[in-house]
């Protein structure tokens, strides 16, 4: 069972620079630009979301510990602190279980935080040795390498490196539906991941047919009226946005407005979000912002 995934998520989502659902709207670009941008946005907090940790009760309790206040620090923005808290983790890997899914945590921790800082030739480079590490120590269907290609997708999408992702997303998504089964919240997560890179590729028809996957998963799991569900229906209608099929996007935008009104408050990033993208989807249909 996957434990602390917050702590993780939210130092990826802090590496990256993203907000949920809502770092794209700063600019207005050319209408083409716009979608595309806008495609990101909805991706990008759910992408880093998708990212679970993968710690569990072991032997090495310090090590996990070490770990945990790594990640904390990170999510928290306090990179001078996670600095020495990440080589300490680091030092505590190498010497007590070298080679080891602890040491391949601390070094994913690192890479989160050399991304946060910049350096992502560094940051790439560590993701990449993680994940390397969990396959040759856990084997290559072990739900952590799940995470851990989820996490360097991640990374490949805040910077525009979708093809890369694509693949990467692709096989967490078959090593987590075979691990849990097809109708599991984090099974939805890869989906949903998955379904924003095709769109982003211009693979519209795959998209949608993974949009609806994923909806299917999350209204069944969590029921239908549940934040995530929303999520899955505003990604479904950047999609149609991007094809210009704006009288559909305008209905799963609305949809997904109306839960996170009711879930989430008529104020909350996410709604406002959804009123944003409902706006633009009826500008395009009537020259008129008003629903």
């Amino acid at each position: 069972m996957r434990v602390s995934a917050l702590i993780l998520a939210i130092s990826l989502c802090a590496a990256f620079g993203v907000h949920p659902l809502s770092a794209a709207e700063t600019k207005k670009p050319t209408a083409t630009k716009s979608k595309k941008t806008q495609a990101k946005a909805a991706a990008a907090t759910a992408a880093t979301f998708s990212v679970a940790s993968i710690a569990a009760v072991s032997a090495f309790p310090q090590l996990d510990a070490s770990n945990q206040a790594c990640a904390e620090a990170i999510a928290g923005g306090q990179l001078s602190q996670a600095e020495g808290l990440c080589l300490k983790a680091l030092d505590g890997a190498n010497k007590s279980a070298p080679n080891t899914k602890f040491h391949a945590t601390a070094l994913s921790n690192q890479a989160a935080l050399l991304a946060q800082q910049g350096k992502n030739t560094e940051a790439e480079a560590g993701f990449r040795q993680a994940l390397s590490m969990y396959e040759s120590v856990l084997g290559p269907n072990h739900l952590a390498v799940a995470t851990s290609l989820s996490q360097l997708a991640g990374f490949y999408y805040a910077h525009d490196r979708y093809a890369e992702a694509e693949p990467l997303y692709k096989r967490a998504l078959f090593i987590d539906e075979r691990a849990l089964g097809g109708e599991h919240p984090e099974v939805a997560k890869d989906m949903y991941n998955l379904a924003n890179v095709l769109a982003l590729l211009g693979k519209h028809g795959e998209a949608e047919d993974m949009h609806r996957r994923c909806l299917v998963v999350r209204e069944k799991v969590l029921g239908s009226q549940d934040p995530a569900v929303a999520r899955s229906l505003a990604g479904m209608g950047i999609c149609f946005a991007m094809q210009g099929r704006h009288e559909e996007a305008s209905k799963v935008f609305r949809a997904a407005l109306s839960i996170n009104e009711k879930a989430l408050g008529a104020e909350h990033p996410q709604t406002e979000y959804c009123r944003r993208q409902l706006a633009s989807a009826q500008y395009q249909l009537t020259g008129s912002t008003t629903p």
